[in-house]
């Protein structure tokens, strides 16, 4: 008899230690969200961390005791541990759901394979999700874009936010947060020239960023600082309005980072480029603003933006409101529960 409690073991391929990462936030996320509706086993961690652990789990008979299996992959290749371990899941007739986070390799023009090595690595990576949709009952992606990439049948885990309390404090006027990577197509540079664009010497752009990816040059009115946990949910709540400047590439226009549901989960709106699913669902919920990809663009809007706290405020409660609704962890939760057929 199946106990009153749907028992799930959670796989993720990153260390679970330091939430300092997109896809270790998420990770972390899923599984405190899932232990709150059914007993969860975690097995996560670096190739070679989670490897033993896999081969002791298979050894004691571990998987007598599950009724479900749920992976938060990497965007890199599956071992040949990995391969075994979920093809034995299926074997014995265990429900498998994977998540698939991203395929970025998929455009070579705009990341490119620095030599034979990471051409290599790109072709493993195709061969591992061409493996999850043989092995999987459900395939998870966060956006249509990667779905259609992808090929095949999928059902759709958008990334998600949490559930807050009240800000704890006041915001400060004119501050201005971005939180991320700063590559080529981040959108960091354009942040920078609208904030410079904009001439406005109380605003001030806060970017939360790894130390080595920090701009050359800081110009006045700007602040780089290293954040993660409660630090950073502190420099979100006392900001005003928060960015999320990505330049137009066909990455973007598929990709949904996790940051976006952590601006609303802390009431901040998001001016945000368009022609993007961010620009999408910032439109569909009316959490901010989405303009085009230009630092021209971004300075007005952020001209107009500033001058009305009011509306601020209102599309900051938006966003918030859509995460307490519909779109929290533990509502992602329930749908990996129910593609494994154990709601």
């Amino acid at each position: 008899m199946r106990p009153s409690r749907p028992r799930v073991l959670l796989l993720g391929h990153y260390p679970l230690h330091r939430p300092d990462r997109a896809p270790v936030v998420r990770t972390r996320a899923m599984a405190e969200a899932l232990a709150r509706h059914a007993e969860v086993r975690v097995v996560a961690g670096t190739r070679a961390a989670r490897a033993p652990a896999l081969l002791a789990l298979l050894r004691s008979g571990g998987l007598s005791g599950v009724d479900g299996v749920y992976l938060e992959s990497a965007t890199s290749a599956m071992t040949p541990v990995d391969w075994w371990f979920l093809r034995a899941v299926r074997r014995r007739g265990l429900p498998l759901a994977v998540y698939v986070r991203d395929w970025y390799q998929r455009f070579p023009d705009l990341y490119p394979p620095r030599g034979p090595k990471e051409r290599v690595l790109a072709a493993l990576y195709a061969a591992t999700l061409a493996a999850y949709r043989r092995l999987a009952t459900t395939l998870f992606v966060p956006t249509d874009g990667l779905g259609r990439l992808l090929g095949g049948p999928y059902r759709l885990l958008p990334p998600a936010g949490a559930v807050l309390p009240e800000a704890p404090g006041p915001r400060v006027r004119g501050r201005l947060v971005y939180v991320g990577a700063n590559g080529p197509y981040d959108g960091v540079d354009l942040a920078l020239e609208a904030v410079a664009r904009l001439g406005r010497p109380t605003v001030e752009l806060v970017l939360v960023l790894r130390p080595r990816e920090a701009p050359a040059a800081v110009p006045p009115g700007v602040r780089v600082v290293a954040a993660s946990g409660a630090d950073l949910s502190a420099w979100l709540w006392s900001a005003e309005l928060a960015l999320l400047p990505r330049r137009d590439t066909a990455y973007n226009r598929i990709a949904l980072p996790v940051k976006l549901f952590d601006y609303w989960s802390h009431g901040l709106p998001v001016l945000a480029t368009g022609n993007s699913e961010v620009g999408r669902w910032v439109a569909r919920v009316g959490g901010g603003v989405a303009v085009p990809a230009t630092a021209e663009a971004l300075a007005a809007a952020l001209d107009t933006l500033l001058d009305d706290p009011v509306r601020l405020r209102t599309m900051g409660e938006r966003g918030r409101a859509a995460v307490r609704s519909a779109h929290n962890w533990d509502a992602r939760a329930l749908t990996v529960l129910d593609a494994l057929g154990l709601s």
